[in-house]
């Protein structure tokens, strides 16, 4: 997440959406000018010019850290502030993005970790698919309404689409009067699930309506849909 003072813009960090790259974009204007230096990680950073959420592995003890609730971040900088402030963050289409949750949640299981559950669905020799589709119907899922809602109400000024991320940011990089550098725009964490199965084949009919029903908010809002057969997912 980012506060910045220098160009008033709040920007709430949602999961699985290529939340990293869009903070390493805008976190300079958190810093003062000249400060700033390209990390993949963050230490939680505080000054008078902003604030950058601490980014990496455990943010126990940090005061902002990744994927704050919209609320606390209100309540810790004040409702002023807040309103004032251009705020933003971004979606993605729930089909594709709990794919990434789920290859997410397969690579911290394979790093010594593997549940007992998840060795027995290995040695039934399923394959990602079927581990897919195993997780969603067991309650797997990734719930971030929290970013971006207060109390049942939206509370962003702008959502940047996953899907077309570049032109997204150039949106935002026009309201905020900041040069937009399509050669910034840097895909981290990528390359973690493959790119050549399409969406649509990781879904059953049960598996399809779990997504449904759990992100049926984001399906109206957005107009997302389980993407047709011909269309491939983005590897990450």
């Amino acid at each position: 997440m980012l506060i910045s003072h220098r160009k008033r813009f709040i920007f709430t960090k949602t999961i699985k959406t290529a939340g990293t790259t869009v903070e390493s974009y805008f976190e300079q204007y958190c810093m003062p000018d000249g400060d700033w230096k390209s990390s993949h990680l963050r230490e939680e950073y505080v000054s008078e010019t902003g604030v950058i959420g601490y980014r990496g592995g455990d943010s126990s003890g940090c005061t902002w850290y990744n994927h704050m609730a919209a609320k606390k971040i209100r309540d810790l900088i004040g409702e002023n502030i807040w309103n004032e402030y251009f705020r933003f963050t971004v979606i993605r289409n729930p089909f594709d993005k709990l794919i990434s949750a789920f290859y997410m949640y397969e690579k911290r299981k394979q790093h010594g970790r593997l549940s007992k559950e998840s060795l027995i669905n290995r040695a039934r020799c399923e394959n990602e698919i079927e581990r897919f589709r195993r997780w969603v119907k067991s309650g797997g899922k990734v719930i971030d309404r929290q970013i971006y809602m207060i109390d049942g109400e939206v509370c962003v000024d702008y959502f940047i689409p996953f899907e077309d991320l570049a032109e997204g940011i150039k949106c935002i990089c026009n309201r905020l009067t900041i040069p937009f550098e399509p050669s910034r725009i840097q895909r981290l964490k990528a390359g973690a699930r493959p790119g050549s199965v399409p969406i649509c084949e990781y879904y059953d009919s049960e598996t399809e309506q779990i997504v449904r029903e759990i992100y049926a908010w984001e399906i109206s809002k957005f107009g997302y849909d389980l993407p047709a057969e011909s269309m491939s997912q983005p590897v990450i």
